[in-house]
């Protein structure tokens, strides 16, 4: 149980809109020779941001590239300064450093692609917005003791798979490694033209937002 602990909290920190509008839907034509018929498959709507947007996208690529690499500094710098009110920051820093050099699991790859840049809204203090994007994470179990017997295999599954979702979770026995694929909402804030920085927006970062996230933001999300 502590080893599936420490994968879950691994996942949370590795764990930490948009229209401006759509343009008309065009369609592409796939003929199916075998049928003789034709059918038109309509295409993905193309996302037109504005400057700003864009600015914040080129943050957000800068971050995720931080968290791929588990680059200490880099997470701590881009991410929302006042979450260290409530979070030591030095126990922050400490558990990354203990996630790089871990004897039990391995990251193998992280990709992450970003699927949206909310509208910019101004506060008090400056503007923010909320993003998302998709991440697909692929660790390896290189103790190993560590689930090494088909029960141990069933009760990571089951805790991974309630966390989510089924179709989101591969677990590979024999390779000893597991794929797991989510999407993430973050809170951009950039706070007296300070930079974007960034903190999650799940249930968990929530039960701490009244402490730390200014309450004009809160207003409005």
């Amino acid at each position: 149980m502590k080893n599936i602990l420490l994968l879950t909290t691994l996942l949370l920190i590795v764990g930490c809109k948009e229209e401006i509008k759509k343009e008309t839907n065009t369609t592409k034509v796939v003929k199916e020779v075998d049928k003789n018929i034709t059918k038109k498959v309509p295409k993905e709507d193309k996302i037109i941001y504005t400057k700003e947007q864009l600015i914040l996208k080129k943050a957000l690529e800068e971050y995720l590239e931080q968290l791929k690499t588990l680059n200490t500094e880099g997470i701590i710098d881009m991410t929302y300064p006042k979450l260290f009110i409530p979070i030591n920051k030095n126990m922050f820093k400490r558990y990354i450093d203990t996630l790089l050099t871990s004897p039990h699991i391995a990251i193998e790859s992280f990709d992450t692609k970003i699927i949206d840049i909310g509208d910019i809204q101004e506060f008090s203090d400056g503007e923010f917005a909320t993003v998302k994007y998709k991440s697909s994470i692929k660790l390896a179990f290189i103790n190993p003791d560590l689930y090494n017997d088909e029960l141990s295999i069933r009760v990571l599954n089951d805790v991974l798979t309630s966390k989510y979702g089924k179709e989101n979770i591969k677990i590979d026995p024999q390779n000893r490694d597991i794929v797991i694929k989510k999407e993430e909402t973050l809170l951009a804030i950039n706070e007296k033209k300070s930079g974007w920085k960034f903190i999650g927006d799940n249930k968990e970062y929530r039960r701490l937002y009244p402490q730390i996230i200014p309450m004009d933001i809160l207003s409005q999300i």
